[in-house]
Formats: structure tokens, C-alpha cells, sequence
């Protein structure tokens, strides 16, 4: 991740996720500095590198984190009259404008990545009484700065890209932007998928492959399952891989970032999150792993990519989905609405008195 410093764009207005928010300059005696952390666990077990985590997913075989990185935009605190006060982040190498990167890997144990994690996000918000906080899982497809310009960002080239956007295993293609959330972990004895069409069971890895073009049944053009992952050909011609991935992230993208088109998504896969009762001075926000793993069974994939890599013809994603608190397909014939929230809160985060 470069040095934020190299960086001098201000930006004094953000857009947030589906509309546009002002970010107002800091005033020391109008303004209280806050800190949020986030966390892992696994129902009342602490998740983190080289650990055993038990009781995953339908099969409960024990498990290791491979990694774990997500984004969040908008985070705001939630006051009396339940109005959402939006949050004016630090800039730094883990946020810029309105989004942050939250970082658990640490290159230990089986965990992939660098040595440098980031569990706290930092700012500033108008002084008085909170009950609650939100934000979004996702990164804003485009920001305005100081003058009134748009500046893209998911869909932004991570070579040239602000940190925490120039991190390139955090991305798919420029069309698909970012990977939003990224939850990979290895249960113990590998994740067995079904025979390869392919003469070359590497290639089963990722399924059948991605599509290219506009088509949205599948992964975004080089969604990144490890095809040089550790490989087990069986008996029967199913292979076991090592990691079971879930990439979430914005398909059916249409456009050109390259050309500076703001490319649109016909499945954004934002997923809101509102905590409606949250003392940041006293709690932090949990990601559990058990109920964003629930109804899944991670020794054995049934097709597609390992995992779900937001895919809606990926058997995976149909649980994975539904515990995001996501549509994955249209509720009916153009509805328009895939990667949309259902309407039922998510279930994977959840409020825990500081330890």
C-alpha cells in the first residue's frame, strides 16, 4: 500500500452509497473525535491467523483463516431521533474520503497478505448523544472532490489509485471494481468439487470458468481463485482444493473506466448495515463468521467457483446471499433489484462490549 502522501486531492464532499453527502471541515470545539474497531469471531471464539476455528458451515469441520479484508463506506453514528450523522473519516493509507479498509490478515499461519492489519476506523462527528451506527459493505462507484468532479473509484485502475484502493488482490478487472468483502479460509481437509470438464483439473479451481462480456451468472472477467492452489485428484475424478473463497463484489458491469466512463452495475451487492443500538466508547463491531458461513457446507463445492464469488448461478451464493442480506437474482422479471438488500438485515455483524 503507498504512502497516503502522495496523494493531494482534498476531497470536501463525498457521495455516499446510492446518494450524495456533504462532508463538513472539522472544528475542535463543534466536533468529537471518535474511534470505532471491528473484529472477527466465530460465535463467542475469537477468529485471527494460525487459529483453529471450530464449528463452520453445515459440515462444522475445523477451519483456519486464509484471509480477511473488507470495505466499508459511509460509516455514520445514529442520534436520538434516529437521523444518520455521517462520520468524517481521517485520511490516511487505510481511508480515503468516505471509505475504509478493514484488515485481519497478518501473513501468519495460513493467512495470505502482509504483516499489516487495521482494526479501528478514525474521524470526527458533530458533538452530542449517539445510540446506533451504519455503514455500507461496498466502495461508492464515484465521489465528488473539491470542485465538483467526479472521481471514480471502484471501478478506478489500482495502479494509479489512492491507498486503500491500490491494492491489486482487492480488485477484479476495472469494469467489476473492487472486491467489497473478501472471507477465505482452509477446512481442514480441503474443499472437494465435483469432476472437471476440463482435461487439466487445475482448471476446476475456478469452474467453468468466468464469462466475458455483460453476462451476470458468474464471477466478474478474472476473478482470482488460486489456480495454482494446492490440488488432489480423487478416485472417483472430483478434485480437492485448499481454500474456500467468497468475493463479493458488483457484477454486470457496462462501461469504460479506462476511457473515464462511470461504469454501472446491474448487481451492485452493497450491503447496508445498521447497528440500531452502538456505544463506540464501550463496543465493537463483531464479523462473525458462523452465521455468514451458515447453510453452507465448506468440505464440499457443489460447482462454479470455489465459494461464491457473486455469481447467481453459483449454488454458493444462493445461502451466502441470503446471510448478506442480499437479492442474488431478480425477484421478478425486470425488477431490476439483484444485489439489492432484501430488506432483511444482515446477519453476519453484530454489537460486543470491548474486551
Amino acid at each position: 500500500m503507498r504512502a497516503f502522501t502522495r496523494f493531494t486531492a482534498v476531497i470536501a464532499g463525498v457521495a455516499a452509497v446510492g446518494g450524495a453527502q456533504a462532508a463538513g471541515k472539522v472544528d475542535g470545539g463543534d466536533r468529537q473525535q471518535i474511534a470505532i474497531r471491528f473484529a472477527l469471531a466465530a460465535g463467542d471464539q475469537p477468529v485471527e491467523c494460525g487459529r483453529d476455528i471450530a464449528g463452520l458451515g453445515t459440515g462444522g469441520q475445523p477451519a483456519q483463516l486464509h484471509d480477511a479484508r473488507f470495505y466499508i463506506a459511509a460509516p455514520a453514528l445514529i442520534d436520538a431521533a434516529g437521523h444518520e450523522v455521517p462520520i468524517e473519516l481521517e485520511q490516511n493509507d487505510w481511508q480515503y474520503a468516505n471509505l475504509a479498509l478493514l484488515d485481519f490478515e497478518n501473513k501468519t499461519g495460513k493467512c495470505v497478505g502482509s504483516a499489516d492489519i487495521n482494526d479501528t476506523i478514525k474521524g470526527s462527528a458533530p458533538r452530542g448523544r449517539y445510540k446506533g451506527f451504519s455503514f455500507v459493505i461496498g466502495v461508492p462507484s464515484v465521489i465528488q472532490d473539491k470542485d465538483g468532479k467526479d472521481v471514480i473509484l471502484n471501478h478506478s485502475n489500482f495502479a494509479t489509485a489512492p491507498a486503500p484502493l491500490d491494492l491489486q488482490s482487492m480488485t477484479w478487472n476495472w469494469q467489476a471494481g473492487r472486491k467489497f468483502i473478501k472471507i477465505e479460509v482452509d477446512p481442514d481437509g480441503g474443499v472437494t468439487r465435483p469432476p472437471p470438464p476440463a482435461k487439466n483439473p487445475a482448471l476446476a479451481a475456478n469452474g467453468p470458468g468466468a464469462p466475458a462480456g455483460d453476462k451476470t451468472d458468474g464471477p466478474p472477467p478474472m476473478a482470482d481463485a488460486p489456480k495454482t492452489a494446492p490440488l488432489r485428484v480423487n478416485s472417483d475424478g472430483t478434485i480437492t482444493v485448499s481454500t474456500w473463497m467468497l468475493h463479493l463484489g458488483s457484477t454486470g458491469c457496462r462501461g469504460d473506466a479506462t476511457k473515464g466512463e462511470i461504469t454501472s452495475c446491474a448487481n451492485p451487492n452493497r450491503v447496508p448495515v445498521k447497528l440500531a443500538s452502538f456505544d463506540p466508547a464501550r463496543q465493537r463491531v463483531v464479523l462473525d463468521l458462523k452465521p455468514l458461513f451458515a447453510g453452507i457446507d465448506l468440505g464440499k463445492d457443489q460447482g462454479f467457483s470455489t465459494g461464491c464469488m457473486s455469481g447467481p448461478a453459483d449454488p454458493e451464493c444462493t445461502p451466502m446471499f441470503e446471510n448478506l442480506g442480499l437479492r442474488l437474482k431478480e425477484t421478478a422479471p425486470d425488477a431490476n433489484d439483484a444485489g439489492q438488500s432484501s430488506g432483511a438485515s444482515t446477519k453476519i455483524f453484530r454489537a460486543e462490549v470491548t474486551k
